[in-house]
């Protein structure tokens, strides 16, 4: 180590990112949970309808895949939201839902799937 105790001590001083900013947390669920919460509010239109089922099939991967990302972050509370919202749309062994307990069930999901991408976080292990 070269330099004088004051240039050491100024060089230990300096913050770096992590103490500066906190933790490095990510939001790696919000992705999947907007956009499947987007999906869900923009579903209502097409409920009863043939092309419903795309419906399903997006909003199914979708929320695993926001499972997929809160097992990740080992915040084990949420995880059976994103699940119950991939098996209530299910478009292989579709529930058969209808009328309006359905349509609420659309913007309930919607706030679910847009409240877990909220509220975890992903801290990557340090090196």
């Amino acid at each position: 180590m070269s330099g004088n105790r004051a240039q050491r001590r100024a060089a230990a001083a300096r913050p770096t990112l992590e103490n500066r900013y906190g933790s490095r947390g990510q939001r790696r669920a919000l992705g999947p949970a907007l956009i499947g919460a987007l999906v869900l509010l923009g579903g209502l239109l097409l409920v009863g309808q043939e092309s419903y089922l795309v419906i399903r099939f997006a909003v199914s991967i979708l929320a695993l895949i926001t499972a997929v990302f809160v097992w990740q972050s080992r915040k084990w509370a949420w995880l059976p939201v994103p699940v119950v919202v991939a098996v209530l749309w299910n478009p292989v062994l579709p529930f058969d839902f209808s009328g309006q307990p359905f349509r609420v069930g659309h913007v309930v999901g919607a706030a679910a799937l847009l409240l877990v991408g909220a509220v975890v976080r992903y801290t990557p292990p340090k090196d």
